[in-house]
């Protein structure tokens, strides 16, 4: 996980997984008995078990909580980037943060030239990148046409001393 929740001694234990201990993740209600589980703990469990934790009811089916009112609490529940440490950040925003804003998340150039790097040094990776990519192409240029000049001149130099 890239994030750790902030106080989550204060977690209301409403809102974790009786399996894992953690805040939900894709909450699953149990069709029986009503208890609530992660989705990839109770698949996990189900494939070992094949029963609920709770009921036991073998062959019980789960379904994905739908409820806004959990869906928002959860959200709402304050994490710290596990990669720049910045804190209080809503669960609901975190990949908005990570594909976006955090400035130790590696990223690969925009110029596609095969660097990859943490996205605060991406802006100065930048500035050599299209350097490199307009002086290489300078250089051949202007390579190609001194030799161009100077075979010209040869030629010419050729040319001149076969008529005399």
């Amino acid at each position: 996980m890239m994030f750790k929740y902030v106080n989550e001694d204060q977690i209301d234990i409403e809102l974790k997984c009786v399996i894992c201990d953690d805040p939900f993740e894709l909450p699953m209600n149990c069709a029986t008995c009503g208890n609530t589980y992660c989705k990839a703990c109770i698949l996990k469990w189900v494939e070992k078990q094949a029963s609920c934790p709770s009921c036991r009811q073998t062959g019980a089916s789960f379904q994905p909580v739908i409820s806004r009112v959990v869906h928002n609490q959860l959200n709402r529940l304050l994490v710290q980037c596990a990669l720049c440490q910045q804190i209080d950040i809503q669960r609901s925003n975190f990949n908005d943060h990570i594909s976006c804003t955090c400035p130790k998340y590696i990223i690969n150039c925009s110029n596609n030239c095969g660097w990859k790097g943490v996205r605060e040094s991406h802006q100065q990776h930048l500035i050599t990148c299209r350097q490199n990519q307009f002086f290489p192409n300078s250089l051949s240029k202007f390579s190609n046409a001194v030799f161009i000049l100077i075979l010209a001149i040869l030629l010419y130099w050729i040319f001149r001393r076969g008529d005399k």
